[in-house]
């Protein structure tokens, strides 16, 4: 086979996001340090993870929060805000959001985070790409998940 024919194979990464409302239904965001915009907390599944233990995880990195994960709110696997091509496939991530319930820890940000604030679902700052239908879709509390 021609070298120059050969196309990197490339898998969908996984991502976990960490959807919390406190008592007053305001959602919990972070301000991300390398773009400047708002996001529910989350992040890659390393190797090894389950998806449960990646979202709390990446969480506590991001927020200083334990929590418990209470249901699965959506998988979203579409592609668009999340295929970036090149020269070929770089990446695509699948997004996989759950609805969390914090449990202990407290508030401090991170390399990663330089804000995490509770915001009213009306008042929201900009956010990443669809984070806004994750924190709907979690919001509506569904019977069954979403799958986009």
């Amino acid at each position: 086979m021609d070298p120059k024919e050969h196309k990197p194979q490339v898998t969908p990464k996984i991502a976990v996001n960490a959807v919390i409302f406190n008592d007053q239904g305001e959602v919990l965001l972070a301000k991300r340090t390398d773009n400047g915009l708002w996001c529910v907390p989350g992040g890659h599944v390393d190797l090894g993870e389950t998806l449960g233990e990646a979202c709390q995880r990446e969480l506590y990195e991001e927020t200083g929060l334990k929590a418990q994960v209470v249901k699965l709110v959506g998988v979203y696997s579409d592609t668009k805000g999340s295929l970036h091509i090149a020269q070929g496939p770089e990446w695509h991530t699948v997004r996989v959001s759950f609805l969390c319930k914090v449990t202990g820890g407290s508030l401090k940000p991170s390399e990663e985070t330089s804000d995490i604030r509770y915001f009213n679902l009306g008042q929201l700052p900009p956010l990443i790409t669809d984070h806004g239908r994750r924190i709907r879709d979690a919001f509506e509390n569904k019977a069954e998940a979403v799958i986009a």
